[in-house]
C-alpha cells in the first residue's frame, strides 16, 4: 500500500487483491442490507393500498396476510418473523420476505369464547440458545369455580406457558407450565406480555370480576405481575415469594417497556381508558377509582389511600389495545412516542412524550376507519410497524351501529407501515394524520337541554343506544320494559353493575354492565334514571331521589 500526496488531497493506493476483497465486502453488506429490509419490489404478495404523509417522512401502507381468524398478539420474533396469535389456540409465523405464513401450533383446550381465549405472547429474548415461546391462555377447570363481584359462577381459569420452538420442523412443542391455576372468567382476562430490559416476564392479568382480589397483593387478578423467564419469582420483587409488582388494574391489553420505563394501556368501563407508568408496589386504583381522582367519591377515597394516577386518560372510551414504543430515526416525527392500536377508535395513535418519558405532550390520531378495529402492532428492527386488525371478533355484530368502513370482506389482515426512500413516490392515494377522535357512535339530533342527556348520551348510548332500544342478544333495551318499574333494582344495577343472563320481555341478553359507584354521584346517577324515566319512557314525573340512590349505596 503506497500513500502519495497531490493537491493537498491524499490518495491512498492499494494492491489489487486488496482492492478486490474490498468489492467482495461490499457486496455483501449490500446483500445483508437487502435482508434486514426486504426489497418492496420483491414482495409480490405486499397490496400497497396508500401513502401516509407525515411532516418529513412518507409511510407506504400496505397489506402482507390476509385471512387471519381472530388475532390477539403480533410480535416481531428474534428469528427475524413475525409471530401471531390467534384466539381460538393458535399460533402462526409469518415471514416478512415471502408473504409464507404458517401454522406452529394449536392448543386443543383453549377455552374460547367472547373475550378469553389464547391472547398474549413474548418470545425469550435469547432465541437462538433458548427458543422458548411464552402464551397466556383460558381454559376449563371443572373441578374449579368461582362467583364473580355480579353473582355469575365462572369455571374458567387461565396459565401461564411456554413451549419450545423446533426450526426444522417449524413448529412449537413441549408445553411447560410456569404459572398454573390464574382465576379467570368470560371476561376481563387481560392480557399482555413483554420482556423487560432485565429479562423478566412483565404479564398482565384482568380483574375477571373479583372486586376483592383487585385489592389483595396475594391474589394474581388485576395485577401486573414479574415472572424469571423460567417462571420463578425474582428475588427483587416487592414482596418475598410473590409475583406481585402492581395492583388495582381493570383489563390491561397494552403493556411495553420504552427507555426503562413500563408503560400500560388499559379498558376502562365506559369512561376513563387508561395509560400508566407501571412501578413497583403501587396501586392504580381500580375499581375505587376510575382515571383521575376527581368525583367526590374518588376525592374522598383518594384523600385516605396512595393512588397513583394515569398519566393520560379517554371519555368516551376508545378501547386502547396494542402498545409499543418508537424509537427508529427512520421515522424521525415518531421517535420517543408510544404506538397505540384502539378498537372502538379504530385507529393507530401516537403519543409523544416528553424527554423524560413520563406524560404526553401530544396525541395524533392515524388512519381511522381505513382498515377497522386494530388489536395489535409490533416494530422491526429496521423501524417499520406492522399491525393487526380485529374485525372478525364479537364486537362488530353485536355493535354494528358503531362501525363504519370496516373492510366488506371481514377477514383480519396484517398492515405494514414502512418508510419510502427519498424521491420514491408510487402512484396511490396519499393521506395525512387525521384532525381529530372519530365519532365512536351516531348521536344526531339530539337535544341537550332536555337534563340528563348529557350523562345518559356519555354513560349509557355506548351500549344502549342513544335512544335505548339495546342491542340483540348483548344490551338490553331501557324502553318499554319491566325493568324500569323496579326502582330499587334498577338504582342497585346502575351503581353496581351486573353481568350474565339477563331475560327482559321475553328475550335473553348476556353481557357485563359496569357500575358507576365511583365515576357518578348520587345526584348524577338520579338524574340518568329520571331521563330513563321520563324522557326515554314517558313516566309522567321523576321518582327516583338522591336519597334512594344514597340509601341503596349505603345498602350494599
Amino acid at each position: 500500500m503506497l500513500t502519495i500526496q497531490a493537491n493537498s488531497v491524499h490518495r491512498t493506493i492499494y494492491p489489487m487483491t486488496f482492492r478486490f476483497s474490498i468489492v467482495i465486502l461490499v457486496v455483501i453488506v449490500l446483500s445483508s442490507c437487502e435482508k434486514s429490509r426486504p426489497d418492496r419490489a420483491a414482495n409480490n404478495f405486499q397490496k400497497d393500498k396508500m401513502i401516509l404523509a407525515l411532516d418529513q417522512t412518507r409511510l407506504l401502507v400496505s397489506e402482507v396476510a390476509w385471512n387471519l381468524d381472530e388475532p390477539w398478539e403480533i410480535a416481531w420474533g428474534p428469528d427475524d418473523h413475525i409471530w401471531i396469535t390467534e384466539h381460538k389456540g393458535f399460533v402462526k409465523r409469518l415471514d416478512p420476505v415471502t408473504g409464507r405464513i404458517r401454522t406452529v401450533l394449536h392448543i386443543p383446550n383453549v377455552f374460547f369464547a367472547r373475550t378469553p381465549g389464547l391472547m398474549a405472547m413474548v418470545l425469550h429474548p435469547d432465541f437462538d440458545t433458548d427458543p422458548y415461546v411464552y402464551l397466556h391462555y383460558t381454559y376449563i377447570d371443572s373441578t374449579y369455580s368461582f362467583t364473580g363481584s355480579h353473582g355469575e359462577t365462572s369455571y374458567v381459569r387461565s396459565r401461564i406457558v411456554r413451549y419450545k420452538y423446533f426450526p426444522k420442523e417449524d413448529t412449537l412443542k413441549n408445553e411447560e407450565v410456569i404459572l398454573p391455576n390464574i382465576p379467570g372468567n368470560t371476561y376481563h382476562n387481560g392480557s399482555r406480555m413483554t420482556i423487560s430490559s432485565d429479562n423478566k416476564i412483565i404479564a398482565a392479568i384482568g380483574d375477571v370480576g373479583d372486586n376483592e382480589a383487585i385489592i389483595d397483593k396475594n391474589a394474581l387478578t388485576g395485577k401486573v405481575l414479574r415472572l424469571n423467564l423460567d417462571g420463578s419469582v425474582p428475588v427483587d420483587n416487592p414482596l418475598k415469594d410473590k409475583y406481585f409488582y402492581s395492583m388495582g388494574h381493570r383489563n390491561i391489553q397494552g403493556i411495553v417497556e420504552g427507555r426503562g420505563t413500563i408503560y400500560a394501556s388499559e379498558h376502562g368501563p365506559n369512561n376513563d381508558d387508561e395509560l400508566n407508568l407501571i412501578r413497583p408496589n403501587e396501586d392504580y386504583g381500580w375499581n375505587r377509582v376510575e382515571g383521575f381522582c376527581d368525583t367526590e367519591n374518588e376525592l374522598s377515597y383518594c384523600d385516605s389511600t396512595d393512588i397513583t394516577e394515569p398519566i393520560y386518560a379517554w371519555t368516551p372510551t376508545i378501547a386502547p389495545a396494542g402498545l409499543d414504543y418508537y424509537d427508529h430515526d427512520v421515522i424521525p416525527e415518531w421517535k420517543n412516542s408510544l404506538l397505540l392500536t384502539t378498537l372502538k377508535g379504530r385507529s393507530l395513535q401516537l403519543l409523544k412524550l416528553n424527554n423524560e418519558g413520563q406524560r404526553i405532550i401530544d396525541e395524533q390520531f392515524y388512519l381511522q376507519k381505513r382498515f377497522g378495529r386494530f388489536r395489535d402492532l409490533c416494530i422491526s428492527p429496521q423501524g417499520d410497524i406492522y399491525l393487526i386488525t380485529s374485525n372478525t371478533d364479537w364486537h362488530i355484530d353485536r355493535n354494528p351501529w358503531m362501525y363504519s368502513n370496516v373492510p366488506a370482506d371481514g377477514n383480519d389482515r396484517v398492515v405494514k407501515l414502512s418508510p419510502l426512500p427519498d424521491g420514491e413516490l408510487p402512484d396511490l392515494p396519499v393521506i395525512t394524520e387525521d384532525s381529530a377522535q372519530i365519532q365512536l357512535f351516531s348521536a344526531e339530533r339530539i337535544n341537550y337541554d332536555i337534563p340528563g342527556t348529557r350523562l345518559f348520551i356519555t354513560h349509557c348510548a355506548p351500549c344502549h343506544l342513544p335512544g335505548g332500544q339495546g342491542v340483540a342478544n348483548s344490551v338490553p333495551p331501557l324502553v318499554d320494559t319491566e325493568i324500569i318499574h323496579d326502582k330499587k333494582r334498577l338504582i342497585h344495577v346502575t351503581l353496581h353493575g351486573m353481568s350474565g343472563k339477563i331475560s327482559v320481555n321475553g328475550m335473553e341478553y348476556e353481557g357485563v354492565m359496569p357500575g358507576f359507584s365511583v365515576s357518578l354521584s348520587d345526584e348524577e346517577i338520579s338524574t340518568i334514571l329520571n331521563y330513563v324515566l321520563v324522557h326515554l319512557n314517558s313516566e309522567e314525573e321523576a321518582v327516583i331521589t338522591e336519597e334512594d340512590v344514597l340509601e341503596a349505596r349505603n345498602n350494599i
